[in-house]
């Protein structure tokens, strides 16, 4: 797939790169220079440009890329100036990293629906792992669901599954076990 992602900050750069070790061609955009330059050689190609320009923009592949991603998180008038230029600009799918409610509600208003919150995200996976100590890694779902990697109790080591009673007593759907296997060479 082919990805434009405005601002080369933390969080653009860290996807765009990602996104890149995965197989996918990312154009890079941010207003600086120095991070322009500093992520040319780790994603597919960088530019340096006002993104809320509207003659500067039209030079971007905006009918090439299958998504695009506005990763601005200092300027938030910025972001909503680059979504309606894009709209303007018919891209196919536009996902917008947002940080009030004020500036989700005037991109929804725009049409948009797509948004990303890295910091929240981030924030609540994270609370979500440091709540229990067993806990290696959690994702939510939704409201109601969530998966998580938990490391097995001493208590239960040695017992079957069906000895352990996690639906009735710990409101648990176990999904999978990982086990170690010893190299028997």
């Amino acid at each position: 797939m082919k990805f434009i992602v405005f601002g080369l900050g933390n969080y653009g750069s860290a996807l765009g790169k990602k996104l890149v070790e995965l197989g996918h061609e990312v154009f890079g955009v941010d207003s600086s220079n120095e991070r322009a330059e500093k992520y040319k050689h780790q994603l597919t190609y960088t530019v340096a440009m006002n993104g809320t320009n509207r003659d500067a923009i039209q030079g971007l592949p905006l009918k090439e890329a299958d998504m695009i991603v506005i990763a601005i998180g200092e300027n938030e008038s910025a972001v909503i100036l680059l979504a309606a230029l894009l709209k303007q600009h018919a891209a196919k799918r536009i996902i917008c990293r947002v940080n009030s409610s004020l500036q989700k509600a005037i991109l929804e208003s725009m049409g948009l629906t797509e948004f990303v919150y890295p910091e929240l995200d981030s924030a609540e996976r994270n609370a979500y792992i440091f709540d229990f100590r067993e806990v290696l890694d959690s994702h939510r779902i939704c409201e109601k669901y969530q998966v998580a990697e938990v490391l097995l109790p001493r208590r239960y080591a040695g017992k079957k599954v069906n000895e352990i009673d996690f639906e009735d007593k710990y409101k648990i759907q176990l999904i999978s076990v990982k086990r170690t296997v010893e190299d028997r060479n």
